[in-house]
């Protein structure tokens, strides 16, 4: 043995036995496949086949889990806007009673719709403010009751206004009297 075989198996790590094996292994297989061309042809289409489909699934399973979020985005919107609609029907409903207390100056009935109301409606926070002097009549949360309404409000507001701020909804109703407005009712509520 040459001075170059030994440094070529001392490079490999293997000894002429190995090689030999490894090369008589590639002769035969050379073999097989040249005098099984057909064969040699069908399993590369197999496997061509093989990759075509698995990257295809991939592909599908990918469109299919973008579709499923898209839907999943769109009806928790739909949800949120129809909770929305809801709980702005139900503020709109609930200042007539207020009005109609207002004007009798039943503060007892009130406050216990206002409870019943936030119980019923999800709401976290209820209040009514006095449009003129902007105290703050009724609370669902009493340390606010009696002081001035420190919120960034449009007094003059004549109709249901609705205001989101991220996944925060705000819901501002004028409580009408006879002839002026005598209460603004704010509905807040947070999604959590």
């Amino acid at each position: 043995m040459s001075s170059e075989e030994k440094n070529n198996i001392e490079k490999t790590g293997s000894n002429p036995n190995q090689i030999e094996t490894r090369s008589k292994f590639r002769i035969k297989l050379v073999a097989i496949l040249k005098n099984n061309k057909f064969a040699t042809f069908l399993v590369l289409l197999l496997l061509v086949g093989f990759i075509w489909f698995s990257v295809k699934i991939y592909m599908n399973e990918r469109n299919f889990n973008n579709e499923k979020k898209q839907l999943i985005t769109q009806y928790e919107n739909t949800i949120d806007s129809l909770q929305v609609n809801h709980l702005k029907f139900a503020t709109e409903v609930f200042s007539w009673s207020v009005r109609s207390e207002l004007l009798r100056k039943n503060t007892e009935n009130l406050s216990q719709l206002l409870t019943m109301f936030v119980k019923e409606s999800g709401a976290d926070l209820v209040q009514i403010i006095n449009s003129e002097d902007k105290l703050v009549l009724l609370s669902s949360d009493k340390k606010y009751e009696g002081n001035t309404f420190s919120g960034d409000l449009n007094f003059e507001i004549t109709k249901t206004i609705v205001l989101k701020e991220g996944s925060d909804v705000k819901i501002i109703t004028p409580v009408m009297g006879f002839n002026e407005k005598i209460g603004i009712l704010i509905v807040e509520m947070k999604n959590k």
